[in-house]
């Protein structure tokens, strides 16, 4: 597998990760608006299939714990895309699911996911830098 494609994945999720984290308000209010108006996310859906699909396919490695976590992570997201493009309501029910949790919710997930990028940054980039 080409060595800059996690590399890129690991900064990918080490920003997206930061995002959630540090503007957890702004996204809920993203997905609370969206719930009012869910084919906004049908934008979303169609680059979330296009870039799930490219990742999958690229790595396309079932060989080894990191291609494999990359390969179906880029599988996942073109499912979620799928989803998201054919019933753009289901993050509306996401969103009254979680109801007054949402922004608690989505920092537990700003922090799994930048942890999941910072060990990435530093097994795809980090060790030809220390």
């Amino acid at each position: 597998m080409h060595g800059s494609i996690p590399g890129i994945f690991a900064i990918a999720l080490t920003a997206l990760g930061l995002s959630y984290l540090l503007r957890a308000r702004a996204w809920a209010s993203l997905y609370v608006e969206c719930e009012v108006h869910p084919g906004r996310f049908i934008p979303t859906g169609l680059l979330m299939i296009a870039a799930g699909l490219s990742l999958a396919i690229i790595v396309n490695d079932w060989s080894s714990t990191w291609p494999i976590f990359i390969t179906a992570f880029g599988w996942l997201m073109a499912i979620e895309g799928t989803l998201l493009t054919v019933k753009p309501s289901l993050a509306g029910a996401f969103t009254r699911a979680l109801g007054a949790q949402l922004v608690r919710f989505i920092r537990l997930g700003g922090v799994l996911i930048l942890g999941l990028g910072c060990l990435m940054v530093w097994e795809f980039l980090g060790r030809d830098f220390f």
